[in-house]
């Protein structure tokens, strides 16, 4: 009971975030969305900052986890899993009990206000360095795409798979960012013409 309590402010944080930003949102607010007792949140968390931490951790974590289970189960050439991962990035995630025992349940989340919100945190809280972190895995996965194409023979084996994974990384999140900052842009487009540049830098 004291850790689904644990869970539930979290989400309360989460779900608030996403709405107002983690630095409008206040304690008294995680309480009355929790609908917890009062002094259940300051049992489980010394202060804000370390709800801060707890979220960002387990809800980054939780979408990088997902991506790379996705990625690893989807049976296609570099190519077709570069077009997939434009296609998921863009599109809404969520996790469950069973992919992942230590999340709750909760509804799908927009990637939009996902990632408005984690870049806020980011320039906001240098200190959390999860999204470090998590870019530097991100760099390693597709790294290993790359090579694993090359030893598929799929694209060329002259190629420097540090530049490609460089480059793979700067396209997918300036996609992502294109999303955010510029919706009306056609995301057809975009996964189209981004993919075509990708597959000249590498086919054979």
């Amino acid at each position: 009971m004291k850790s689904n309590n644990k869970h539930k402010i979290i989400d309360a944080a989460f779900n608030l975030s996403l709405k107002h930003g983690f630095d409008n949102v206040s304690i008294r607010q995680i309480h009355e969305e929790t609908g917890l007792a009062s002094g259940s949140i300051y049992y489980h968390f010394k202060n804000k900052d370390e709800i801060l931490e707890y979220t960002v951790n387990k809800y980054l974590l939780d979408h990088f986890y997902e991506f790379k289970k996705q990625i690893k189960e989807f049976d296609g050439t570099l190519i077709e899993k570069i077009n997939f991962i434009f296609r998921y990035e863009g599109g809404e995630f969520s996790t469950n009990d069973e992919e992942f025992p230590y999340a709750l349940n909760r509804p799908k989340v927009r990637y939009k206000d996902y990632f408005i919100l984690l870049t806020s945190i980011y320039h906001k809280h240098p200190e959390i360095t999860t999204a470090h972190d998590i870019h530097e895995e991100l760099y390693k996965f597709y790294y290993e795409l790359v090579e694993e194409a090359i030893e598929k023979k799929e694209i060329r084996e002259d190629i420097d798979i540090e530049k490609i994974a460089m480059f793979l990384q700067t396209t997918l999140k300036g996609y992502i960012g294109l999303l955010v900052f510029q919706p009306d842009l056609s995301t057809e487009k975009l996964i189209e013409y981004n993919t075509e540049l990708i597959w000249e830098a590498v086919r054979k």
